[in-house]
């Protein structure tokens, strides 16, 4: 006599509980991604975008085997198999990486927050000029943030340092093309990336 399988859920369980699995896995995830994320920071992984990369690389690998391992153990009710750990780490990683690139990233490198700032530290109305005089004084001398992008190229192999000064490298150049490609897709400002010539 051939074995009983045991009765499948139905699919309102199923969808319910791969919604459920979904955001455990998600929060799983984000607690790992913060984690990992702070370790780079000590280990002296500089730039936020390639930590948050190698992280998230890591985050994707962990939760792929952790809930690989637990699914098979899953109780058949559940409608949930060892295969559904792929789509689990696949959603969290996504969601997490979606989240990582329009949070952290965007306010660590976005001029109109440091904006925001000032204006909430000065606690009076400013007119155009003194915002500029705040924007070029902190940002640009006190903080040296052309100096950090330079570095931050330079570390990313677009930029080289030559005797005669900075240098755009082939991967630079490269790296502009898609830029290029990509503003003109969503309507960006062609300035940015040299298409307003």
């Amino acid at each position: 006599m051939p074995p009983v399988e045991p009765p499948r859920p139905g699919k309102a369980v199923e969808c319910l509980s791969l919604v459920a699995f979904h955001g455990v896995a998600t929060l799983a995830g984000a607690v790992l991604f913060l984690v990992l994320n702070r370790a780079l920071a000590k280990l002296g992984v500089e730039i936020m975008f390639y930590r948050g990369v190698i992280a998230l690389a890591f985050v994707f690998v962990a939760l792929l085997v952790l809930f690989w391992f637990a699914l098979r153990r899953a109780p058949a009710a559940l409608g949930l198999s060892d295969r559904d750990s792929i789509g689990g780490a696949l959603v969290a990683t996504s969601l997490l990486l979606a989240a990582f690139v329009l949070g952290p990233i965007t306010v660590d490198r976005s001029i109109s927050v440091f904006m925001l700032t000032k204006f909430e530290q000065t606690g009076a109305p400013m007119t155009r000029d003194a915002a500029r005089d705040a924007f070029v004084g902190a940002y640009v001398d006190d903080w040296r943030q052309i100096d950090r992008r330079l570095h931050e190229q330079e570390v990313s192999g677009n930029l080289v340092q030559t005797p005669a000064g900075w240098e755009l490298t082939a991967q630079g150049r490269a790296f502009l093309r898609v830029a290029r490609v990509m503003s003109a897709a969503f309507g960006g400002d062609p300035r940015f990336v040299g298409l307003d010539r």
